[in-house]
């Protein structure tokens, strides 16, 4: 553990409450898992870091921008971002000589930077944004506001997660360091109170939209436009589609299988224990995999869900082409367009990561200068 702690504190240079989050600590209070952290430090002999290195690589061109943000009503933890802590922000400005707000009227030009506008759609879409980010969002109370993060590696999903709150609140995007995939991109927006909704328990949330098919095939399609899959498998010349939803909350896909038997179509629970290095770091537990293979069951399932995700859209539009046409032609050429979508979905992921690092080697060159 010595040595691991060592890398992420003295090599990576990551906070206490960072490497909290990496052993995945959780607790109410999340000083609680940061002074755990520190104490395996002291226990394990590990020299806490100079307290004055950051003072001594900021520039005076970055205190410059610092005040310029400052005065334009950034908070001190919207300044300092990834890189620095707010207290160190708090030093230079005050050895600079400028006047600092007080504090509720700074919390206050924070939140209403950015005009937030109340949520407008109807129960079939408040079901889908509940599915969304129940499958890969945190949804958190921030002050006044609903903050929803996620991260990907998929420029669709940015995509996605611009075109449906972007038009409630401001989507921030930034590229960081990635222990799973070297490099991603997270996402950030602050909604107002009218998507107090989306903090709901996932069981309430079940129990609210599964009264009816449609409000439950809308939160399916949000929940499978964050999670699900749609897969070719070969089989000896021919081969077919599949779905899969994986997910590490077992519940939830057992609520899933029971609706989709309730309107009759067949599918396979399937758990297993994860990989203890399945998110970059050692997390034990187990994952689920809902699969859906029979023929007529893929076909009426695809057909349900009007799924946003570019990506997985265009690959319901094939697989439903496949499976619908008896003509070995036509199908041939959905087997190509298949080979063609998977491989652009590659090339696409990878020029996103690598704009992602470039970005942040920019960032850090800029810091160290």
């Amino acid at each position: 553990m010595k040595d691991d702690l060592e890398r992420l504190y003295l090599v990576e240079r990551l906070s206490a409450a960072k490497i909290a989050k990496v052993y995945g600590l959780k607790y109410k209070n999340p000083k609680v898992a940061e002074s755990t952290v520190l104490y395996q430090l002291k226990r394990n002999g590990i020299r806490r870091r100079d307290a004055a290195h950051h003072l001594r690589k900021v520039s005076e061109e970055m205190v410059d921008k610092w005040i310029t943000r400052y005065q334009a009503g950034e908070s001190l933890k919207q300044i300092a971002g990834e890189e620095f802590s707010p207290v160190t922000v708090f030093l230079h400005l005050r050895k600079r000589g400028i006047k600092l707000r007080d504090k509720v009227e700074a919390q206050i030009q924070a939140v209403t930077k950015y005009e937030r506008r109340p949520f407008q759609g109807d129960d079939n879409e408040r079901a889908y944004l509940v599915g969304f980010t129940k499958g890969d969002c945190q949804v958190l109370q921030h002050g006044r506001a609903i903050r929803i993060r996620t991260s990907t590696t998929h420029p669709a999903m940015a995509e996605l997660f611009a075109n449906l709150f972007g038009c409630y609140g401001h989507v921030q995007v930034y590229p960081r360091e990635s222990k799973l995939v070297g490099y991603e991109w997270s996402l950030e927006v602050d909604l107002d109170q009218s998507f107090k909704f989306l903090l709901q328990s996932l069981d309430v949330a079940l129990k609210n939209f599964g009264r009816s098919p449609a409000t439950f095939f809308a939160f399916l399609a949000g929940f499978f436009d964050a999670e699900g899959s749609i897969y070719f498998h070969k089989k000896n010349k021919g081969g077919a589609f599949e779905i899969a939803i994986t997910n590490t909350n077992i519940p939830i896909l057992v609520r899933i299988q029971r609706f989709l038997i309730f309107v009759g179509s067949y599918s396979k629970l399937e758990t297993d224990d994860q990989d203890v290095n399945r998110l970059g770091y050692e997390k034990e537990g187990q994952i689920s995999n809902l699969r859906v293979w029979r023929f007529h069951d893929v076909v009426k399932l695809l057909k349900a869900l009007q799924l946003r995700h570019a990506e997985k859209a265009i690959k319901q539009e094939i697989a439903i082409s496949y499976h619908t046409s008896e003509d070995l032609e036509t199908r041939a050429i959905a087997r190509q367009r298949w080979v063609d979508t998977l491989r652009r979905i590659g090339e696409e992921r990878d020029r996103f990561i690598e704009v992602a690092r470039l970005k942040v080697l920019q960032a850090k060159r800029e810091v160290d200068n």
